[in-house]
């Protein structure tokens, strides 16, 4: 009796690991568009990126900015442009790094998050748990 009720527990936990591992996978981020144009980096779908996954353009430039140590601005039809030319992987790097850290709800690891400020905490506030974490301020 009780080695059935172990090999039961067992067998939810396996059940809840690759579900909640499965659960981020629906959200696909796109791979970036990069082009070099002399001394400039240019993530053609910066725009398109920041959709995807939720968040403010403006807001993930200057977290990309900080990341990379350069200095990062948007144009006029949201394309990201870095200073220097940096290579692909540590941009796809940054990325990941924004989603998980800014997007990804800690307790469930749901993506249907939003960033919430309340005085001067930012907190990612998950739309399926409910969670409330506090996230360092980018400036």
């Amino acid at each position: 009796m009780v080695d059935d009720y172990i090999s039961l527990l067992e067998r939810i936990k396996d059940n809840l690991r690759s579900e909640g591992s499965g659960r981020v996978s629906r959200l696909e981020i796109p791979s970036p568009d990069i082009v070099w144009v002399g001394n400039r980096t240019i993530i053609r779908n910066f725009r398109q990126i920041a959709d995807v996954i939720g968040r403010d353009p403006q807001r993930m430039a200057v977290f990309m900015g900080k990341e990379l140590a350069t200095s990062a601005n948007l144009d006029q039809e949201f394309r990201l442009i870095l200073l220097g030319r940096k290579d692909r992987e540590s941009i796809e790097r940054v990325i990941q790094r924004y989603f998980k850290e800014y997007v990804i709800c800690p307790v469930c690891g749901s993506p249907d998050t939003k960033l919430v400020k309340e005085r001067k905490v930012t907190f990612l506030v998950c739309e399926a748990c409910g969670a409330r974490s506090p996230v360092r301020e980018v400036k």
